[in-house]
């Protein structure tokens, strides 16, 4: 093995070692090897990448790690609550007289004053220590300050899920109040920290007249829709059968929002969104050998298979995964894109009907100054696209239904799935979502139902 020198050029992935990476998620296991490495900072390193590998050998997800946070409004008996949990779920129970009693038996502890640094210290120690690193955690009461919480998070003390425990909002807004109710040292911040634990909040609504065993199964179904990656921005990949890295194709007619619904499912799971549009005009305007061809005899299928390749090959859509709108077209744009390293693993229909896409497209409209799109109405430059005429969007909508649909359900094969696009966009969106975190339903190669994966 040659020594990697950092003043030279960084090394690449070649195009042939991606698919079999892929297919085992090793990629993703050193990526999450080295971070659990950098989180926890053993001492003996060998020792910890063995435990890891450990793991890793025996679950397909990440251990749980929960975390429960109690409205102070609420009068709730967390004790017999965390009793009925763990009766279920197995976890390992760490609270903040668990982290004091700890505490106090260093040689640096020092009465009446409690570090943040140190608490964060010894909670790391009970955490990484076995079964509780094997088993999974479950922490009510710790930490109760939002400088706390952040001593946790910068040692590596991560949650998987945050359960707030809160009571059903009104109707009506409450008022604001500015002034915040005097703690003791064992009570939480509540707010700072639901902020300080954002990433993984899932919020369970408790009505007055639940009961423990209730309020038990609240929490036991939020714990299971965070593994399914339903907890909120940046939190799909804990699904047991999804893949390590989504790559998402999203086909439909034009009208249907696949652009928009696009970017925003990019946002929501922390991925790249590839739009051909975007990529065809960048191209057209660059100098180069593919430019060159684009201006001198217009895209074809190999030029646009071309500027699609070069694209998902690099850094970000390796690394993160990519959901790609505007492309294919046709069965032959299709089968380009399924033979190249880095294939769609996820392929999702937006079904939306003639009249509905004709409808939006006749809705769009742009600033004629400046040539972006603008709402209906905002100013007096905005004027219907004038591309999309009436006898131009029936002639694009007549070849998709007539022609590209059939190709395209052909080359997509049994595993692809269908989402109705008539409806809203945030339900739209809801339904693209649950179909990338979802297990495939069947094998392609023997063409039966798939076994022992799961997507709540």
């Amino acid at each position: 093995m040659t020594e990697t020198d950092a003043t030279r050029k960084p090394l690449t992935m070649p195009e042939i070692f991606i698919p079999y990476l892929e297919k085992y998620r090793i990629y993703k296991a050193f990526k999450d090897m080295v971070e659990d490495l950098v989180l926890t900072l053993p001492k003996d390193h060998l020792k910890q990448i063995k435990i890891f590998l450990g793991r890793h050998l025996h679950s397909t997800k990440d251990i749980d790690r929960i975390m429960i946070l109690v409205s102070p409004e609420l009068k709730i008996d967390i004790k017999s609550l965390v009793k009925e949990l763990i009766k279920d779920l197995g976890y390992i129970v760490i609270t903040r007289r668990c982290v004091l009693d700890r505490y106090q038996k260093r040689e640096d502890y020092v009465p009446e004053c409690i570090s943040p640094v140190i608490m964060s210290e010894v909670t790391k120690a009970l955490a990484n220590k076995e079964p509780v690193a094997q088993a999974g955690w479950l922490m009510f009461d710790h930490p109760c300050t939002l400088r706390e919480a952040r001593c946790l998070q910068q040692d590596g003390v991560l949650p998987t899920v945050t359960l707030a425990l809160t009571p059903t909002p009104p109707q009506a807004p409450r008022a604001e109040n500015p002034l915040t109710a005097k703690r003791d040292f064992f009570q939480q911040d509540f707010e700072g920290l639901k902020y300080a634990y954002k990433a993984t909040l899932k919020e369970v609504h408790i009505e007055p007249e639940d009961d423990t065993l209730k309020i038990s199964l609240k929490c036991c179904n939020a714990i299971r829709a965070c593994a399914s990656g339903l907890q909120g921005p940046f939190q799909g990949y804990h699904v047991v059968g999804a893949p390590g890295v989504y790559r998402v194709l999203l086909l439909g007619p034009p009208g249907c929002g696949r652009s928009t619904q696009g970017s925003q499912l990019a946002k929501h799971f922390g991925i790249t969104h590839v739009n051909f549009n975007d990529l065809y005009n960048e191209a057209l305007q660059r100098n180069d050998e593919v430019g060159e061809k684009l201006r001198n005899f217009g895209p074809s299928v190999l030029l646009k298979a071309e500027i699609i390749k070069r694209r998902i090959m690099k850094k970000d859509c390796i690394e993160l995964g990519w959901v790609m709108s505007g492309y294919p077209t046709n069965g032959m744009d299709f089968e380009n894109l399924d033979n190249m390293a880095t294939p769609p693993n996820r392929v999702i229909f937006m079904d939306a009907s003639w009249e509905t896409c004709k409808k939006r497209l006749k809705e769009r409209t742009v600033d004629w100054c400046t040539g972006e799109p603008a709402a209906p109405g905002s100013n007096p430059r905005v004027l219907s696209h004038p591309v999309k005429t009436e006898s131009n969007i029936d002639m694009e909508l007549d070849f998709y239904f007539s022609e590209a649909l059939a190709e395209l359900r052909a080359a997509a094969g049994i595993t692809a799935v269908e989402v109705n696009a008539n409806e809203s966009f945030d339900y739209v969106q809801v339904k693209l979502q649950a179909a990338v975190i979802a297990a495939p339903a069947f094998d392609i190669e023997s063409c039966a139902q798939l076994k022992n994966v799961r997507a709540d």
